[in-house]
């Protein structure tokens, strides 16, 4: 049916086209189309939470199909079970979304890079959740930004000033502000006046905590096979990635990956998250490699899940390509073309987990840093139990933090 309609849509009446379109592909304003399907066991109702996402269909960013599963889960596990009502960060705001969230007993707002200006671009809020500082005062329940990344690129344009005053209102309403990185923190900060930075604070992304949440997928039982290396590319936005060097980068990065596939002898998997990701497959045969491509942005949150857990090393370029991997106990090496991967790093106290496309010798350190962390396997996987206890904690006081205020409010 989507095949047949693809090779006629030039035939069809401008009329008719967006209805057909609707019936081929589902309307992408029916909320129960975007409605994430938890993993773990959901059956008690004793919270009714609202739920702002950018919640995403096969076929589009893995990370984004994966983000609010995950999040509705990790407060699932927390305790008590809960009625979810979905609302789309990129669709409007009207006086029937309000009210749907005051029907609820709290807001949660997140995961994900949402403060970012040109994906949704609006001036009614200046980031992805287009809800406006009349809107967000009129919601009367306690709110809370769970996990947010500051998602600005590197050169990016600066917010519209809607921006600031909109942030504002929305942390004096909420019960914080949970942002998935310090780097994200120092960012918002700086919009914000001295007496709301308090109510800043870190929340890791909930993708980092994946074998804490499902620890049934990570019985090690059976012997892991962990035999390949994992490769992802980012093409979203390349001018900003890239800049003008674009073509000696991907060069240098399958340069790097050929020597590591040869040096380790470990074969390679290419995972797109996202169908630019493809881009990437015919670098990768000009050096005449051989690999298999995996497109994680057809498969459903748990196979996401089961392909992270597999790699022997995961090399991302994109966030969720560095924090679904570690979150599943695989050793990363980051490509950093976005300040928010070395901010996770930082975080978790390994900034040196990475290559960033600004230095120079791209294939001599992606072999150099790459052999390194898979000759000391043994040390980087206890490592990230450290650290993802450390997440864990963090994440499970700033849920309760929040639980304890509905109790109070209810």
């Amino acid at each position: 049916m989507k095949q047949i309609y693809s090779m006629t849509k030039s035939l069809i009446p401008k009329g008719l086209k967006n209805q057909l379109k609707k019936i081929v592909f589902g309307d992408p304003q029916d909320q129960k189309y975007w409605e994430p399907k938890t993993i773990l066991p959901n059956a008690e109702d004793y919270y009714r939470f609202s739920h702002v996402a950018a919640f995403t269909r096969k076929g589009g960013n893995a990370g984004d199909i994966l983000l609010p599963v995950v999040l509705r889960d990790l407060f699932i596990n927390h305790g008590k079970g809960i009625n979810w009502t979905s609302i789309n960060a990129r669709h409007s705001v009207t006086e029937e979304t309000v009210k749907k969230i005051n029907y609820s007993q709290g807001l949660i707002i997140g995961g994900g890079g949402l403060f970012l200006r040109d994906t949704n671009k609006n001036d009614i809020s200046g980031w992805q959740w287009a809800c406006s500082m009349e809107q967000i005062k009129a919601i009367n329940v306690p709110i809370c930004v769970f996990a947010v990344g500051y998602n600005r690129f590197r050169g990016q344009e600066e917010f519209d000033n809607i921006f600031t005053d909109n942030l504002r209102t929305l942390t004096e309403k909420s019960v914080y502000l949970g942002l998935r990185n310090k780097g994200s923190i120092n960012a918002i900060l700086q919009y914000l006046p001295s007496e709301l930075h308090h109510k800043v604070v870190f929340q890791p992304c909930m993708t980092t905590l994946i074998s804490k949440i499902y620890p049934d997928f990570f019985d090690r039982g059976e012997k892991s096979s962990r035999d390949f290396i994992a490769l992802n590319c980012a093409f979203d936005r390349s001018d900003l990635r890239f800049g003008d060097r674009k073509e000696q980068l991907l060069n240098d990065i399958a340069t790097g990956i050929l020597e590591l596939t040869k040096t380790t002898g470990l074969p390679l998997k290419y995972y797109a998250h996202y169908l630019k990701d493809l881009e990437m497959v015919e670098v990768l045969k000009s050096r005449n490699l051989k690999f298999e491509v995996c497109d994680l942005s057809k498969l459903s949150p748990q196979q996401i899940i089961e392909a992270y857990k597999a790699p022997a090393l995961a090399l991302g370029m994109r966030g969720h390509a560095q924090m679904v991997p570690f979150g599943c106990q695989t050793p990363i090496l980051s490509l950093v073309s976005h300040d928010k991967l070395q901010w996770f790093l930082d975080d978790i106290g390994q900034s040196h987990w990475s290559v960033d496309l600004k230095e120079d010798n791209l294939p001599e350190r992606i072999l150099a840093k790459g052999t390194e962390i898979l000759n000391s396997q043994s040390v980087v996987l206890e490592t990230i139990k450290e650290e993802q206890e450390k997440l864990w904690n963090i994440s499970q006081t700033n849920i309760q933090r929040f639980l304890e205020v509905l109790e109070v409010k209810n």
